[in-house]
């Protein structure tokens, strides 16, 4: 889709994502009242007013610009979801429904599978894929070189609200199937071999010959 539909949330919208907003405006206030202290003891020791205003208008610049990059990183987070998807922090009431959006703007359902980055050599970059055993490529996620903490957030994030949707809609997880399979499997491994080994035991011609001298 060139555009979300009009019941979908950006992340950085959602309840969830609040904190952030909030960290970001303590974090401003906090920037300007240190550069007032600075400033304030800078004019305590006869330093030049003209020194003194430039080096507080510096801190907070530089600081706001930090704070600014900070909060940019989530609230450039690829995702949104629908009221009945926890992030919103209500009781659903339905289906809870998520997209991620690609490189190119548009937006996708991912599917059912967690997903994970892998490098495009086409294009260069990252795309965006299912974590499964073929990994199939659901469309070009990323423009970045390499992968930047940025990224991995992204993809924590994205992958956590996959994890949740499933827990609403009562989708069984993948991931816990492949485990009790994998163990399962194990199991019959480790029971297959015992088997052999006791037949192995039995059959044995040395078995049978100290047996005899018994």
């Amino acid at each position: 889709m060139d555009r979300l539909p009009v019941e979908m949330v950006r992340f950085i919208n959602t309840p969830v994502a609040q904190a952030f907003h909030k960290g970001r405006n303590i974090a401003w206030v906090g920037s300007i009242v240190i550069a007032l202290i600075v400033g304030l003891l800078l004019n305590a020791v006869a330093v030049n007013t003209m020194l003194t205003f430039a080096v507080m208008l510096s801190m907070i610049g530089l600081n706001g610009t930090v704070v600014w990059l900070r909060f940019r990183s989530h609230a450039s987070t690829p995702l949104a979801v629908n009221m009945h998807h926890p992030f919103m922090d209500g009781e659903p009431m339905g289906d809870a429904v998520l997209y991620v959006q690609l490189s190119n703007g548009t937006w996708i359902d991912p599917g059912l599978h967690r997903l994970r980055i892998i490098p495009d050599d086409l294009i260069g970059g990252f795309s965006l894929a299912q974590d499964t055993v073929d990994f199939p490529v659901l469309g070009h996620f990323s423009t970045s070189k390499e992968r930047t903490p940025e990224l991995v957030r992204h993809m924590a994030l994205i992958n956590q609200a996959i994890a949740l949707r499933d827990a609403v809609n009562e989708v069984p997880d993948p991931i816990e199937d492949a485990r009790e399979r994998e163990s399962i499997e194990t199991g019959l491994l480790e029971r297959s071999w015992l088997e052999e080994d006791v037949e192995l035991e039995v059959e044995s011609p040395l078995v049978s010959f100290f047996r005899g001298k018994e």
